[in-house]
């Protein structure tokens, strides 16, 4: 298997606090803004350990287990247990705002995929697939996070 690894990164008008809310304290709420996804739930508080239980058109239904939860440092990473793409035997998200300056924050991302030994040819593809998917979302969180 070989590991794929994709960084985003996305300036926000914005404070750290506000898009830390939407992303983090709101994880379980994502289906309110995140394209892709038609519900969100969490089973159980928000903590490191919770299943969020997602309906999507592309995959159906998908569940992702919050493995890193940190409000201090406003970062969070999940990996999907059910339902991963295909091609991929694992798929996991790290997700971090840090402040720029009063009123302006960055969100940075940190992807990996890990591919399947016959999605190796497809590896450029597959990267550039999967780049477009963290910035649509990356950018989704910019515009409405900058709407409040």
């Amino acid at each position: 298997m070989t590991d794929m690894i994709i960084h985003t990164e996305v300036e926000l008008n914005a404070t750290a606090a506000e898009a830390w809310s939407l992303l983090g304290e709101g994880f379980g709420d994502w289906d309110a803004w995140a394209p892709g996804i038609e519900s969100s739930t969490l089973e159980g508080p928000l903590a490191e350990g919770v299943t969020r239980v997602n309906e999507t058109p592309s995959l159906g239904t998908v569940r992702q287990e919050l493995v890193l939860f940190d409000r201090e440092r406003r970062a969070l990473a999940y990996e999907m247990r059910s339902n991963l793409p295909p091609f991929f035997s694992r798929v996991r998200n790290d997700w971090t705002i840090e402040e720029v300056e009063p009123g302006r924050s960055r969100l940075l991302g940190e992807a990996l995929f890990a591919l399947k030994d016959e999605a190796a040819p497809m590896r450029d593809k597959l990267e550039g697939k999967m780049s477009v998917v963290l910035e649509v979302f990356a950018v989704a969180l910019r515009d409405q996070v900058q709407q409040a």
